[in-house]
């Protein structure tokens, strides 16, 4: 009988004969991670979640670098396996040049590129070699290299650099209009360009727009209002203890807490090189992909977030909405628009990679624990099950009103759909 792998993947290398179980909690290191010589693309996704999953970075940007290594990553094996299509077309492989020396080099490459060189790059590049075995000149190094430095090149005036300037909404203090909360109202506003970023895949930011969010005169408004204004406030009779640990684990960004769910599928499946790049890369597309998506949505509506929604709920013209100027909610309020919900866009579009690739019951346990919640561990028999907590979790942490995640999660499904239909795809014949 065919796994649910096997009915959707094209295997380039032979399947190794070990399973790896390991756990998936999410946690940062302070060293490279211990090199397996097994697989060079899941040291080096480690790596790479280490070096971009900072503070420093919002979730987006976070995304934005994954996708960019992992890319890199997937067209070196591609070239020399000659199994998928690339991203981006490149020259042929040298002679003598071996899949695991592409794949290392590309994603030494782009970190480096990305975030500079460092001593704990050095020692992760330096470490991936004697693990594998790999000479240092393995011509497949420097061709990786130069796989990275063409996705780099690609990304380099992608509108990612120029996305963050000061932003005054339109219609700035009408009811329902999003206004950065802050006294410096228009530094505040996150990446308010990020929805221009060209994407990876998608045919423009728009592809996927989602209708507009509910009119404030109507039931669905107020349904959405009332229930967020009575679980998502700081404090609340109605949310139990679990639910605000749930609020509380979502907290962490999207590659925090998918990136090891992916790591888990690619280590109980055992894939060969060339397998794992390209779910690596797809996962990350479709996210990036997801992103842009999103804050175009985000900042075309300008809806406005629950918190100043209720503090000012006796001037939004619906009698079925009580003001409440003391309001706050359980979690600081992000500043960016409400509609739609960036995690819930971004989880949808992990969460559908995997289930496309791994079934959405993959066959064993899903399981994590977020860097928020020491101990707090979230299983789900699905993957979709963990994409439509998060539109829980974001109501329970006051953040957002219910249809601004219904509607993130059926636009980050149909933004991995497109992508896992036009991108990466297997070459005829192989």
């Amino acid at each position: 009988m065919l796994t649910a792998v096997h009915r959707r993947m094209t295997f380039s290398v032979r399947r190794r004969a070990a399973v790896v179980t390991l756990g998936v909690g999410v946690c940062f290191m302070a060293t490279p991670a211990p090199a397996r010589a097994a697989d060079p693309v899941l040291e080096w996704n480690d790596v790479a979640r280490q070096l971009s999953v900072v503070p420093a970075l919002a979730p987006v940007q976070q995304i934005r670098a994954m996708a960019i290594v992992h890319v890199a990553v997937h067209d070196a094996v591609a070239a020399v396996t000659g199994v998928y299509e690339q991203h981006r077309s490149t020259s042929a492989a040298p002679p003598g040049a071996s899949a695991e020396a592409a794949a290392i080099g590309a994603a030494y490459g782009a970190l480096k590129g990305l975030f500079g060189d460092s001593a704990f790059l050095a020692a992760a590049y330096t470490g991936s070699l004697a693990a594998h075995a790999i000479s240092p000149a393995d011509p497949g190094l420097a061709f990786g290299g130069s796989v990275a430095e063409g996705i780099l090149a690609l990304r380099q005036h992608d509108g990612a650099a120029v996305a963050a300037y000061p932003y005054i909404p339109p219609d700035a203090g009408t009811p329902g209009v999003w206004t950065p909360m802050s006294a410096a109202a228009s530094a505040q506003a996150l990446l308010p360009g990020w929805g221009n970023v060209t994407p990876w895949v998608l045919r423009s930011g728009s592809q996927f727009r989602p209708d507009p969010p509910p009119a404030l005169d109507g039931e669905r408004y107020a349904r959405d209002y009332n229930e967020v204004a009575q679980i998502g406030a700081l404090v609340s009779a109605t949310r139990t203890d679990e639910q605000t640990q749930i609020a509380l684990f979502w907290r962490a960004s999207p590659t925090a807490l998918w990136n090891p769910l992916l790591r888990h599928a690619l280590q109980s499946q055992a894939l060969g090189l060339a397998d794992t790049a390209r779910t690596a890369a797809l996962f990350y597309l479709a996210a990036a992909d997801a992103s842009v998506a999103c804050w175009e949505a985000k900042y075309f509506y300008n809806f406005w977030r629950p918190q100043p929604a209720i503090v000012n709920g006796d001037v939004d013209g619906n009698d079925a909405t009580a003001g409440d100027a003391a309001w706050r909610p359980l979690l600081p309020t992000p500043a960016h628009p409400d509609y739609v919900s960036g995690h819930a866009v971004n989880s949808a579009a992990m969460a559908t990679v995997l289930a496309d690739i791994f079934g959405d019951a993959p066959g064993f346990a899903i399981q994590a624990t977020s860097p928020q919640n020491i101990g707090f561990v979230r299983s789900w028999q699905t993957f979709s099950e963990g994409a439509e907590e998060v539109v829980n979790a974001r109501v329970y942490s006051g953040i957002h009103f219910r249809t601004a995640d219904d509607a993130g999660v059926r636009q980050g499904r149909q933004v991995a759909r497109f992508v896992l239909t036009h991108a990466l795809r297997p070459i005829r014949g192989r």
